[in-house]
Parts: structure tokens; C-alpha cells; sequence
């Protein structure tokens, strides 16, 4: 198997799907063939999807026709695994569930182990007898180092993954892990096998962070107004009224004094925020200003607020 993605979070469904279309669209190699979808809804069923070709597209049309994609979009804890096509049936046991949780990964991860239990099988045991899913993961491939194969183990709220020392000693191999709004969301991938390896697990995170972010409670903003004057000063920041107005803005930018023209970058992502006297957050996103020499001449009706987070 080539890829695994697992994520928990509000449209983690629709996450991994997401995840694995990003690299169905720019991957070459053992893609778009097998693949198998799971869903854990919040009543404990779980939701699949299966296909020996086609990959996500195809998974996709299925869970249509079986009338439940809205709801397998929507689930709290989702997985997904794809290769190339025509694997050995049951096609579940690449990617096995429970109530407890459900287990993904690459290479061979349906390989029975010491115990000759399968090794994603062996850790949703744990899982379900009441581990987490990190000492899961970590148990399982201590025992089997020289398996063939890589897992991810996700449950409500948790996250983890691994893979085996012959695993770690391949060269083709791509594995990323966001961890969203401490720990609210979060999304793991493993895969080998597809080109180009460099970059392409973070590629498949971001797209899936990008669909749990938009599903999470909005962030806080404030409102960026025409005449808002950049003040010099040797660290940035912006300092809030107690009803979340703007009162002061300080850049250490010293191509503020002297910019003219749009600009994203008038209060800059990272920038701390404070109330009362005290930080209460920082930046995460970005309005859009016209500056005329450190001063805000004109704001984008579409990009006047920047939002920040504790």
C-alpha cells in the first residue's frame, strides 16, 4: 500500500478524501487504483468505502450510491489507504475499525506480526482495550521491527504514527503530522511509492487542514480602518480597545516607513495582539491595505479583518 491518511476533527471524512485527491491530482507512481475509506460516526457505525480502481474519485461515487457520503464527510474520525489497483480481498483488512477507532498506514500493515495477529489489527486491539493510540502504535512496532510496514492509528481526539525499522530504511518515503488549534483537529500521512516523495505527504496534510480549519468555530478578528497610522518600534504588535477595536499598531518592519501600495503585510502574520495590558494572542491571517508610507490609506472591503488566536 502506498498511502495512509487518518484524521479526527469536525469533517475529518471529508479531510481525508481531501487529502488523498491533492496527491491523486499530482502524484505518479502506485496511485489511483485500491483504495479503502472508513468513517467513524459519532453512534459508534462505521462508514466505508472500497474500490480495486479508480482511487478517491471512485470512493467517492460509492459512498454517493450508498447514500451516506454527507454523513462520511462529516464523521469525527476518518482514514483512508490507496495503492495501485488489484489488492487481495477482503479489501477491510488493509484498514480495520471499531467503535474504539480505526487503523491505516502503508506498505504492508495487514502483515501478521510476532504474535500472528496483523499488525493494524494487533494496535486497534490496544486501542479498544483502552490505550491510546500513540503507546498502540509504539507497542506494536517495537515488537515487529523488521515488518514491513507503517501504521496510523487515530481515534476521537488522538492521533499517532509509526513505522518499522525496514520501513525506515527505505528511501521513497513521505510522512507528515499537523497537530490543528492545539490539539481541536488533527491530520497524519504516510506513504512511499509515488513521486515526487519530497514534499508531497505535507502537501496531502495541508489540503485536508485546510477542510478541518474551515469546520472548526471561527477565530476571533479585528477590523483593519482607513487611517491607522504603523507606529516605529522594535517588535511588532497590536493592541485592542476592550471592545476588540484597534487602538495602536507598532511594526519593526523598516520597509513600512517608505512602502507604498497593497499590501497583505501591514500587520504581519505572527503578530502578537493585546488587551488590558496583557498578550492575549497572535495572527493567523492577513488583511489587505493600501499603505502610504506607514500609514493605512485604503482597506479591501473583501480583506478588512485579520484574525487571531489565544
Amino acid at each position: 500500500m502506498t498511502i495512509g491518511i487518518a484524521a479526527f476533527g469536525p469533517s475529518a471524512g471529508e479531510a481525508v478524501l481531501a487529502g488523498l485527491g491533492t496527491v491523486e491530482s499530482v502524484g505518479v507512481g502506485e496511485i489511483r487504483g485500491f483504495g479503502v475509506f472508513a468513517a467513524l460516526c459519532p453512534d459508534g457505525t462505521l462508514v466505508r468505502a472500497r474500490t480495486q480502481r479508480g482511487g478517491g474519485s471512485v470512493m467517492l461515487a460509492d459512498l454517493g450510491r450508498q447514500g451516506v457520503l454527507s454523513q462520511a464527510e462529516a464523521a469525527t474520525v476518518a482514514a483512508v489507504i490507496s495503492s495501485g489497483p488489484d489488492r487481495p480481498e477482503p479489501l477491510d483488512q488493509f484498514l480495520p475499525g471499531s467503535p474504539a477507532g480505526l487503523v491505516t498506514g502503508h506498505r504492508l500493515p495487514n502483515t501478521p506480526g510476532a504474535d500472528g495477529v496483523p499488525l493494524n489489527l494487533a494496535v486497534l486491539q490496544r486501542i479498544g482495550a483502552g490505550e491510546a493510540p500513540v503507546a498502540a502504535v509504539q507497542a506494536v512496532i517495537d515488537a515487529n521491527p523488521e515488518v514491513d510496514a507503517g501504521l496510523i492509528a487515530v481515534s476521537k481526539g488522538a492521533l499517532s504514527l509509526g513505522e518499522t525499522r525496514r520501513v525506515e530504511r527505505r528511501n521513497d518515503r513521505g510522512q507528515a503530522r499537523l497537530d490543528i488549534r492545539d490539539g481541536t483537529a488533527g491530520v497524519a500521512v504516510l506513504h512511499n511509492a509515488i513521486q515526487p516523495f519530497e514534499g508531497l505527504a505535507l502537501l496531502a496534510a495541508g489540503a485536508a487542514r485546510a477542510v478541518l480549519e474551515a469546520a472548526l468555530p471561527l477565530l476571533a478578528r479585528f477590523r483593519i480602518e482607513p487611517g491607522i497610522t504603523l507606529e516605529a518600534a522594535n517588535a511588532d504588535g497590536v493592541w485592542l480597545t476592550a471592545d476588540g477595536r484597534v487602538e495602536r499598531v507598532a511594526s519593526a518592519n523598516p520597509g513600512h516607513p517608505h512602502y507604498q501600495g497593497w499590501t497583505s503585510s501591514a500587520i504581519y502574520l505572527g503578530t502578537p495582539v493585546y488587551q488590558h495590558g496583557h498578550r492575549i494572542g497572535v495572527t493567523v491571517g492577513e488583511a489587505r491595505c493600501r499603505l502610504d508610507r506607514g500609514r493605512v490609506a485604503e482597506v479591501d472591503p473583501e480583506r478588512s479583518s485579520v484574525t487571531w488566536r489565544p
